[in-house]
């Protein structure tokens, strides 16, 4: 009897747990993120060129796993994100932080590299070789090494600093596979002193013997044509106003037929050194850059500068 009550109150308590187990509602749904699946996205999204996003999911990694040991790379593929999506203040401040690191991290040199890059890319060529040039002092890694010193050469060509462009680009080490394309460019970038220019002060001279004769010099014709009819018409009209007796209008006309000429002989000078730049811009856009430098690393080991060379 007892026997049979204790299993009725023991059926009764299963069917009840089970009851309450069925009414009960589902614990809600939890996303569980992985490090290594994080990060392996972060980098999906910076292949896929969504710069923007990656740097959102590269940081969600940073928040999420700041112990982990891929955070270096994490915040140096940040930089990179950054410098990618042109965002070149944001690229600088990302790997300042990165180079001046204590004790330096396994990036410093590329961050340093690339922040060069950020300023060649700008064209501010003066800042962009300071960088490279710090590259070049501090670290003996020949890939990184050689990259910089191929990078300023181009530096100092783009400053029409032919001479000292060649001596840089002599120094690429023989090992390096930019080696072949340095050493024509360390004896191409010589020719940039003997480019065909025109001189300015000839341009400013011929305007002022004969207005749009300056322009004529750098076959500007359209220009020349217009310069001289405009003074020509200024200077026959001031004529036939003082003939006439008509001395204000004379006045005038003479006042605005200075504004002219001086305008044309400023306009000669200055079409004289646009076609200069554009005579040492078509030499250099003739050359060679076989550095690519690509920025998206393999997915295994230390993340550095990877080259391309296109040959």
């Amino acid at each position: 009897m007892n026997n049979t009550l204790i299993r009725k109150i023991l059926s009764i308590a299963a069917v009840a747990a089970l009851l309450l187990s069925a009414a009960s509602p589902a614990p809600a749904g939890r996303i569980i993120i992985d490090s290594d699946e994080q990060f392996d996205f972060a980098r999906s999204v910076m292949d896929g060129k969504d710069y923007d996003r990656a740097v959102v999911e590269f940081e969600r990694f940073i928040h999420f796993f700041p112990e982990d040991s891929q955070v270096p790379k994490a915040r140096y593929l940040i930089g990179v994100c950054h410098l990618k999506g042109r965002r070149y203040d944001a690229a600088r401040e990302v790997f300042s932080r990165i180079a001046t690191s204590d004790p330096p991290g396994p990036f410093e040199g590329n961050a340093l590299f690339l922040i060069g890059e950020s300023y060649y890319e700008q064209g501010v060529y003066t800042e962009a070789a300071r960088y490279f040039t710090r590259v070049i002092e501090k670290h003996a890694e020949p890939d990184l090494k050689n990259a910089a010193l191929y990078r300023l050469g181009w530096t100092r060509m783009n400053a029409d600093r032919w001479k000292d462009a060649s001596d840089i680009f002599e120094a690429v080490e023989e090992k390096s596979p930019l080696y072949g394309s340095a050493q024509r460019l360390a004896a191409e970038s010589l020719k940039g002193e003997d480019l065909p220019q025109k001189n300015p002060a000839t341009a400013g001279a011929l305007a002022a013997v004969l207005p749009g004769l300056g322009h004529a010099y750098v076959s500007r014709y359209k220009d020349a044509t217009i310069a001289f009819l405009v003074n020509g018409l200024f200077i026959w009209g001031a004529v036939q106003s003082f003939h006439q007796d008509q001395y204000v209008v004379g006045g005038i006309l003479t006042f605005l037929e200075v504004g002219w000429y001086t305008g044309n002989i400023y306009s000669a000078v200055n079409v004289t050194h646009k076609h200069n730049r554009k005579v040492r811009n078509d030499f250099r856009n003739r050359l060679e850059d076989r550095l690519d430098l690509n920025l998206f690393t393999g997915r295994e080991g230390q993340v550095g500068v990877a080259l391309t060379f296109k040959f």
